[in-house]
């Protein structure tokens, strides 16, 4: 069944051990080093929505361990961010590694219950890589727009053509593997996603492909985990395990 409450169901076994507790927050401290290049071109990207009069209330949706908020609010001192992510030992992270970012604040929630509390609160939302991972992305994009005043931006993978990709993955190295719990890496159809959007009430879409401009090297056999393939026409193809990383970013304005 795909709606966020089997979402949820699914991510309290998904990040249930130990070692992958330790894993999760050891790969994601790799983005608090050294920032993503996709985390760069949203930087980019947004800039202009945030360097205006005023101090815009920026929502940080399935934030993980704040990576991205913490790296924005320093370059945007004029914003207020909000991270959110329903498990708590990010957010302890998060919360650890914000401490001195005054307008930074990170709290445990999941992205489908924030409509009953943050109704139109924030004037931009942010969901960063992390539909793709979701069984579907509908509910997710609901309670965005719900939430959100003026423009939401978003990472997944997708597709041109009118197919979408539900692909399971099991890594048998993880506890979760071994206990038989697969996670999610689906490519969705670009075309039905913007219908969606657009039956949603947005005013304007505007799409951008994010082509990687570094090379990434292999690390483990036995992991998922980014590396690049090259091409032949000179670009790099983003890979995870055997599967095509096809990111692109979608600006919505409301």
């Amino acid at each position: 069944m795909c709606n966020g409450i089997s979402h949820l169901k699914l991510r309290k076994k998904y990040f249930r051990g130990l070692q992958d507790k330790k894993f999760n927050i050891d790969s994601m401290q790799a983005y608090i080093r050294q920032k993503p290049e996709l985390d760069k071109m949203l930087e980019r990207i947004i800039h202009k929505y945030i360097n205006k009069r005023g101090v815009p209330k920026i929502l940080d949706a399935c934030c993980g361990i704040g990576h991205l908020s913490i790296h924005m609010h320093e370059k945007f001192p004029n914003a207020k961010f909000l991270g959110i992510d329903e498990t708590s030992y990010l957010i302890k992270e998060a919360q650890k590694l914000s401490m001195d970012a005054e307008n930074v604040q990170f709290k445990v929630a999941d992205i489908y219950s924030l409509p009953k509390k943050y109704k139109k609160e924030f004037d931009i939302s942010i969901c960063w890589k992390t539909l793709t991972w979701f069984p579907c992305y509908e509910d997710a994009l609901r309670a965005l727009f719900a939430v959100t005043k003026k423009h939401i931006f978003i990472s997944s993978l997708f597709y041109e053509g009118d197919i979408d990709f539900h692909i399971e993955v099991r890594e048998h190295t993880k506890e979760r593997g071994a206990k038989g719990v697969s996670s999610h890496h689906n490519i969705y159809s670009l075309p039905r996603f913007k219908r969606f959007v657009q039956s949603l009430g947005a005013k304007r879409m505007r799409i951008a492909d994010f082509d990687i401009g570094i090379d990434l090297p292999r690390k483990d056999l036995n992991r998922m985990g980014t590396y690049t393939l090259s091409l032949k026409n000179g670009k790099r193809m983003q890979m995870s395990g055997a599967l095509p990383m096809p990111w692109k970013i979608i600006t919505i304005d409301l």
